[in-house]
Order: structure tokens, then sequence, then C-alpha cells
């Protein structure tokens, strides 16, 4: 049976280095619950995190119930009721656009948390650079929906508004963070500096916790945010906390050859279970494992009795594969990999570094079973934290 496999040591690990950096440079770091919220693993994560950052209520929900900490929310529209318990417990609420600001405008600021000091809002602006490659993630792109260009700004009361919020980045490093500081700083500078701006938060998509990502340049920037402007900053990673702490082990179901390709299918689907190879597109790390003894490879965890032989591309080694879902969809497609020994019906496949945008984006397409959820600890032992079964996939479509 399939089954995500996450480090809790791998996640502390990542964890530490990031409650460092946020220490070095005076800021503020955020978990992003969109790319990862299983809150069985927040025990690892809560001493090193100021919080969460949600994109919505039920997000926000979870990080009162089990992170706890301060509670950055952005959605591109609220419901009169979702903002309305919002207001009870969140610290920051950015708003996406100047009508819905307005729509909430005294609600909110009449709320008594507001008029306490404990609860602030912000606008989601849009400084219009780009610096990613897959326009499904920019928010840059032309006529997107997400954030407020300075244009639209101009002659605006903005009386409340005390925080700014841009998020543009998708697996990126420090240089492109400053870029894109540079060229919101040209747009909206003037606001920054105003007496009512209070706090930046500065989105996701930071590779804070990859081996060349330049963090020194990272702390000089927040650095000097946190000096010329003196406001609160904020980060909201995601993936930073969560690469490289998790594999999705797959079991092989069939092998058959078909119209000039070895098909092996696997009980793990990439539209259902790792999106993600579909959407950006991605091709992800596999290793075959192997007894003990024939250790080759070194993915994200290793358990104990089990070795790992990475596998190549098509044609790279002896025997190539193209490994597929058992769902309907043609296009279920996870790639093409060679492996230097056949593989068999019943074999293991692991797949590498499939913790962040995984889970929270798993779906019942074709009514496929779910992966497990299990935890590695310190000691070896593994915890399963999360079963479901077909009484789940019948409660939520019925």
């Amino acid at each position: 049976m399939a089954s995500f496999i996450i480090s809790r040591e791998a996640l502390q690990r990542n964890a530490k280095l990031l409650h460092e950096v946020a220490q070095a440079g005076s800021a503020h770091m955020l978990l992003a619950l969109k790319a990862f919220s299983t809150t069985s693993c927040f025990e690892a994560i809560r001493p090193y995190a100021a919080g969460c950052c949600a994109s919505g209520l039920y997000e926000a929900r979870l990080a009162a119930r089990h992170m706890g900490g301060h509670v950055a929310v952005y959605s591109p529209a609220y419901r009169d009721a979702e903002l309305t318990e919002l207001l009870e417990f969140a610290h920051h609420i950015d708003f996406n656009s100047i009508p819905q600001w307005q729509r909430y405008r005294e609600q909110c600021l009449n709320h008594p948390r507001a008029q306490r000091g404990e609860l602030q809002f912000g606008l989601r602006i849009n400084p219009c650079y780009s610096t990613g490659h897959t326009p499904l993630y920019d928010p840059c792109i032309p006529g997107s929906r997400l954030g407020i260009p300075a244009a639209e700004l101009e002659g605006v009361d903005l009386s409340g508004i005390s925080g700014l919020h841009f998020h543009t980045l998708c697996e990126q490093g420090a240089q492109e963070l400053i870029d894109t500081f540079r060229a919101f700083e040209k747009s909206f500078g003037a606001l920054l500096a105003s007496p009512r701006i209070k706090y930046l938060n500065m989105g996701g998509g930071h590779w804070i916790t990859k081996p060349n990502y330049d963090r020194a340049a990272l702390v000089a920037l927040l650095k000097e945010i946190h000096e010329c402007y003196n406001v609160e900053v904020f980060l909201e990673p995601g993936e930073a906390w969560c690469v490289h702490t998790g594999v999705l082990k797959a079991v092989v179901l069939d092998i058959f050859d078909s119209l000039g390709y070895r098909h092996a299918i696997l009980d793990v689907s990439a539209s259902a279970h790792m999106p993600d190879v579909l959407e950006m597109p991605y091709r992800p790390d596999v290793y075959a494992v192997r007894p003990a003894e024939e250790a080759t490879g070194t993915p994200a965890l290793c358990l104990q009795g089990e070795s790992y032989a990475p596998a190549g591309e098509a044609g790279e080694r002896p025997h190539t594969y193209r490994l597929g879902a058992p769902t309907c969809l043609a296009g279920d497609i996870i790639g093409d990999f060679s492996f230097d020994t056949p593989l068999q019906v019943g074999d293991e496949l692991l797949f590498d570094d499939m913790t962040h945008y995984t889970i929270v984006k798993t779906t019942h397409f074709n009514g496929v079973p779910h992966p497990s959820v299990q935890i590695l600890h310190e000691n070896g032992q593994l915890r399963t934290v999360c079963a479901l079964d077909y009484a789940d996939f019948e409660r939520r479509l019925s």
C-alpha cells in the first residue's frame, strides 16, 4: 500500500535553519499551510515558527488550533461569515482588492480586537515584476487577479491599512527576492515609508533551506528593510520547511508492453497524489527499494533494512519503464525512468522529496485509495497518523 513517509528529524533541521535566519534578520518566519498542513508534525516545527499563514478560514482555524502563534490570513475574497469569524482570532488579515477592503472596512476597524491593537489589516499588492518561469505560479502575469497594482491605489483612502503584502516567488533564491523588492520599492516605497504602515509580508516561494541559497544576502535584505522602513517583516515559506523531508513509497501493480513502451502501473497517481508532476511540470527523483546490503542511493530519508538504487533517464540504464497511474486519465504519467535491474510486480519505488504540495493536494479521483501518512521518528520507528479508507471516500462524496 502506498504511503507518504515524513522524517520528523528532517523537519526539525529545516525549522531550526529558518529560525536562525529569522533571528539574524529580525524577521518573522511563518509556515504556509497551503504547502504543508500535517498537524501531527507541527510539534517538530512549533518551537521555531512564529506562526502560520492561511489562505482562508479553514487553514486559519487549523493554525490557531494546532500551531498557535501569529495567524496571518490572505484570500482573494472573503465571505461575510468567514471574515466575521476571522476577526475573532487572526492577527493580520490582508485584502486582495480595494472594493473588498472598502466593503469590510467599518466592520474591521470597529472590532474590539482591532481597537486594542491585536488585529491589523493589509493589502496584497502586485509589483508587476515577474521572476518566475511557470505562468501557472506567477501572480505577476498580465491579467493577474492577485494583488493591487500601484496605479489602482492612486487617490484611495488607505486609513486603517497598516500592512503591505506581496507574494511573487516560486522555488527561487535570494537574488530574485532582492530584485523583486527593488521593483516593489520603486512603486510602493513612499507608501511603505509612511507612518501608517507597520508590517511588510514578502510572501513565500523562498528556497531558504536549499544548500545553495544565499542566506547571508537574505539576512542583509531583511535588516535593511527593518532599519530603513521601521516595519515588522514577515516571510511565509512553505516548501522551505519541508524540502527533503519525506518520500512517497509506491508499489508496482503491473508491467506490460504497449506501443513501443514498457509500462509499469503503480498504486500512486501523479494527478491525485503528486500533481506538481503534471502542473509544473516536475520530474521527481525515483529510487528502487532494495535490500540493505545493496545500498547505492541517498533519498531524503532511509528506512531501517532498506537501501535505494537510483533510477536514471530513459535509456540511461538497461531497463526503461514508463511509470503510470491506476487511473483512466490518459496523461496520468509520472515519466520514463530506467533501472539497473528489471522491475517486478510487487517491487517498491520511492519518490523523493514528496512532503510539500502533495498531501495537501491529494484527491479521490477515480476512487484511487489515498496513500497513508507515516512519520519517521528519530529512533527509526514509523508511526501511521492517517490511513483513509473506503468510508472516507464515500463520506466525502455523499
